[in-house]
């Protein structure tokens, strides 16, 4: 896996708590069990974490992990 799904596994599995195995690239947000409100969390915490801002017109089209994946990479965040 890249350093940027990396970070986002750490990003998802500190805010809800998730085991990091469950946090594959194909993985939903409803097979990660994150509703509307939780996917804004999300939003949040990557921007805190990997200075990644999200729209919410980009978060209604992201749907799976590797989507979260390629934007952070596209946007060349600052991945640990």
């Amino acid at each position: 896996m890249s350093a940027a799904h990396d970070s986002v596994v750490e990003v998802v599995v500190a805010r809800f708590g998730l085991d990091a195995e469950a946090v594959v690239p194909e993985a939903t947000f409803d097979d990660l069990g994150l509703d509307s409100l939780s996917q804004l969390e999300l939003a949040t915490a990557l921007k805190k974490r990997l200075g990644v801002v999200i729209s919410d017109e980009e978060l209604s089209e992201l749907a799976t992990v590797s989507d979260i994946t390629a934007l952070v990479e596209q946007r060349g965040a600052s991945v640990r």
